[in-house]
C-alpha cells in the first residue's frame, strides 16, 4: 500500500474541515431559500449517477489511487475526469447559497482549494498509474463539461 504524503493529510482534513464551515448554521435562514438547495439536489443526482458507474472500494478519499484501482471511463466519466467533486461542489454551493452567511461562503472557497489541491495531485498520479490516461484527458473536461 502506498503511503499518503503529508500534503494529502492536509488536503482532506481541509476539505472535511470545509464541508463542516459550509454546513454550519451561522445564522438563522430567511424565508424564500430552498430554491438554492435545487442545486444541492442536482450534486446529489451526479454523486449517485457517478456511483453507479465507479463502485464503492474502486476510490478513497485520498488523492494517491487505491492499489487495485482501475480507470473509469463510462457514465459521467466519458465527460468529466472528476465527477465525485463536482457532485460535492454543487451539493456544498447549493448549501452555502441556503446558509447565506460569510462564514459559509469562506468554507466553499476552502473545500475549492481542497478538492482543486486533490485533483492536481490525483491527476499527478494518474497520470503515471494509467498509460491511456493522457488520451483520457485529451477527450474530457477535469469538472463541468464544455466548461472547465
Amino acid at each position: 500500500m502506498r503511503k499518503k504524503s503529508t500534503v494529502s493529510h492536509i488536503l482532506v482534513s481541509l476539505q472535511f474541515s470545509a464541508i463542516v464551515i459550509v454546513a454550519w448554521p451561522f445564522v438563522a435562514q430567511p424565508a424564500g431559500r430552498l430554491q438554492w438547495l435545487a442545486i444541492s439536489a442536482l450534486g446529489l443526482i451526479v454523486g449517485l449517477y457517478t456511483l453507479a458507474h465507479n463502485k464503492l472500494g474502486n476510490f478513497g478519499i485520498y488523492p494517491e489511487p487505491i492499489p487495485d484501482a482501475c480507470l473509469v471511463t463510462t457514465g459521467p466519466y466519458r465527460w468529466i475526469r472528476h465527477p465525485m467533486y463536482a457532485s460535492l461542489l454543487l451539493f456544498m454551493l447549493g448549501v452555502a447559497l441556503y446558509r447565506h452567511a460569510w462564514p459559509n461562503y469562506l468554507g466553499l472557497v476552502l473545500l475549492g482549494i481542497a478538492v482543486f489541491g486533490k485533483m492536481h495531485r490525483e491527476e499527478t498520479h494518474l497520470h503515471t498509474r494509467f498509460e491511456d490516461y493522457s488520451d483520457y484527458v485529451k477527450r474530457t473536461h477535469r469538472l463541468f463539461p464544455g466548461i472547465y
